[in-house]
């Protein structure tokens, strides 16, 4: 008899009810309470930024470090792929729902860096991707383009960002350090893993675990000897018969 599939919002809440209980939830609902609590920052410092900044004013926010200088950046980042509105959305929108899948089904496989830097990226990626599809639709402060306005005072040459382009950053940053500890932990346990396999191969058997490994023994040896036995016996007794036929022949 076939099982009937339980419908998908019945399955879901299983999963979440299992999910749920192997994270830490305090630090779970606070990463996603950082992710949106940066995303909001993000959205609603451009919007002060397209106001604030009209007609190339400028707005110190740390002197000699850095300032506010509106720039609508029809591209990625440093200005690239300017003009690819629609293959920029895309790839925004791919790495927006991939990291919301890892937040929300994948959270807690990985170690505390790796969880912190895909929390910085969501927002970053969620931000822009915000401003692409208005730039792509000429819709209100976003028909310029992305909205850039952080400048490095102290670098001139660096571009003009926004608080999502650092999330981003940041996060892919945090992320990568995450990754070499994970791998590095990995490394150490396989190596300790190994010199425990060896050393336990080493190691002295147990008085009663090396009886048992010579009772086998003798055991299988002995079913060995007695198949020998048996096939010798099998040989002996053909010969034998093969034997009293010829002496018959002879008599007759």
């Amino acid at each position: 008899m076939e099982q009937t599939k339980k419908p998908v919002g019945e399955r879901l809440k299983e999963y979440f009810s299992t999910y749920f209980k192997k994270i830490n939830l305090p630090f779970y609902f606070s990463m996603i309470a950082l992710a949106l609590a940066l995303f909001l920052l993000d959205y609603f410092s451009k919007h002060w930024a397209y106001y604030a900044l009209q007609d190339n004013k400028k707005v110190v926010l740390i002197p000699g470090v850095i300032d506010c200088l509106l720039v609508g950046n029809k591209g990625a980042a440093w200005g690239s792929l300017s003009g690819q509105s629609w293959f920029l959305i895309s790839i925004s929108m791919i790495a927006s729902l991939f990291l919301m899948f890892f937040l929300f089904f994948r959270f807690h496989k990985y170690n505390a860096w790796i969880k912190v830097g895909i929390t910085l990226m969501l927002p970053g990626a969620a931000g822009n991707l915000v401003d692409r599809i208005g730039y792509a639709a000429k819709a209100g402060v976003y028909k310029d383009g992305v909205i850039d306005f952080l400048h490095f005072t102290f670098w001139p040459s660096f571009p003009v960002c926004n608080v999502a382009d650092y999330c981003l950053t940041t996060g892919i940053v945090v992320l990568v350090l995450g990754l070499i500890i994970e791998l590095s932990v990995d490394n150490r346990k396989a190596v300790k893993d190994r010199k425990e396999a060896q050393a336990n191969a080493k190691a002295p058997l147990d008085p009663k675990e090396e009886e048992k490994a010579t009772q086998k023994e003798d055991d299988e040896m002995k079913k060995k000897l007695e198949k020998i036995e048996k096939n010798n016996y099998v040989i002996d007794s053909s010969a034998s018969e093969e034997k009293k036929e010829d002496e018959t022949k002879k008599e007759k």
